[in-house]
């Protein structure tokens, strides 16, 4: 096994995790929010937002996920052309664009919007910050699984 495969699957194995961690989201939390009246919405946000924004294994597993493909590119980066070149820049890129950017520069303004709310008198147009961060959590979600699943791809590279 050579050393690019070595990075590659800590690459994969760390978006996995993330892209795990945001279907989860997306398939059940996400459900259980939709129900939540806004008072109820707005208490559970703020305690989840607490502990989420700031862990450790949130920062570990981007960082992970950036860096490591990125040493797998300068390893490769002789073979600049090749299949497995292409298919982890392009995971890269998918990360960095997907999921990076998106929640730096779209949902966490929303997070301040989210923690900002009285929890006994959230703003009456509260579902449509809720919705929107429902569409991102989507939007996050395929770009940590594209780059998940093209990691996946280059490992059966030659």
């Amino acid at each position: 096994m050579t050393p690019v495969h070595l990075i590659l699957i800590v690459a994969a194995i760390s978006t996995g995790l993330f892209t795990e961690l945001l279907m989860t989201i997306l398939a059940f939390f996400q459900r259980a929010l939709k129900d939540l009246t806004a008072s109820a919405f707005t208490l559970v946000m703020q305690r989840f937002l607490e502990v989420v924004r700031t862990h450790p294994l949130h920062y570990a597993l981007v960082i992970t996920s950036l860096l490591a493909p990125i040493a797998a590119l300068v390893l490769l980066g002789t073979s600049a052309g090749s299949l497995t070149f292409v298919l982890i820049l392009v995971g890269l890129i998918s990360f960095a664009a997907g999921l990076v950017l998106v929640s730096r520069y779209l949902v966490e303004p929303i997070y301040d919007v989210f923690l900002s709310w009285e929890i006994e008198s959230p703003p009456e147009n509260w579902r449509e910050a809720r919705d929107r961060y429902f569409r991102l959590n989507v939007i996050r979600g395929l770009g940590s699984g594209t780059t998940f699943v093209l990691f996946l791809v280059s490992l059966s590279l030659p």
